[in-house]
């Protein structure tokens, strides 16, 4: 068993550096990952050895070993309470994303079906335009208004005062192919 010793040699001899027994017998100290390999400590309950350590340990007293035998345990608490209120951060974020999400999309599809309506609407508009545009409607309306249709066309003679029927017997007037009145 492999024993940790203080200085280049070991020995029982006055003067030369002396080794140590562990106050834990058993499997020897293996370095904690990332940390350096450290030279064993003189604890108060730790005793030289005589004969250069190459025997066997002796018993160290029993309040030192049950000391060494707790492992030091960090706490935990800090790192599972970080790991909880990021997880719970994280979820309140995404409900608070999808509701504004949704909202948007609720939105969204009630303009969409407005937009829907409205169109509808300016196409019976449209429709009703077209309709009161026509010849007919207008002559219909114009008879209940009180207005009547001129059977034919008649022309002042401003200088003369006479009236003319046919734009052809006025003087100076050309007569247009195609009408008849």
């Amino acid at each position: 068993m492999a024993t940790g010793l203080i200085g280049e040699k070991a020995g029982s001899q006055p003067g030369e550096p002396r080794q140590l027994q562990r106050s834990r017998p058993g499997k020897p100290r293996r370095p904690r990952p990332g940390r350096a390999a450290e030279l064993p400590r003189l604890r108060p309950g730790d005793q030289p050895v005589p004969g250069g350590g190459r025997g066997a340990p002796a018993a160290a007293p029993a309040p030192q070993r049950a000391a060494a035998a707790r492992p030091r345990v960090r706490s935990r608490t800090p790192f599972v309470l970080l790991l909880v209120g990021l997880l719970g951060g994280g979820l309140v974020s995404l409900l608070i994303i999808n509701t504004t999400l949704a909202a948007g999309s609720f939105r969204i599809s009630a303009m969409q079906h407005k937009n829907a309506d409205l169109a509808q609407q300016e196409q019976a508009l449209q429709q009703q335009i077209a309709q009161e545009q026509s010849p007919a409607s207008i002559a219909a309306r114009a008879r209940q208004l009180g207005m009547r249709p001129t059977g034919r066309l008649r022309f002042i003679d401003v200088k003369t005062g006479r009236i003319f029927s046919q734009p052809a017997h006025v003087p100076g007037v050309i007569p247009v192919p195609g009408y008849t009145p």
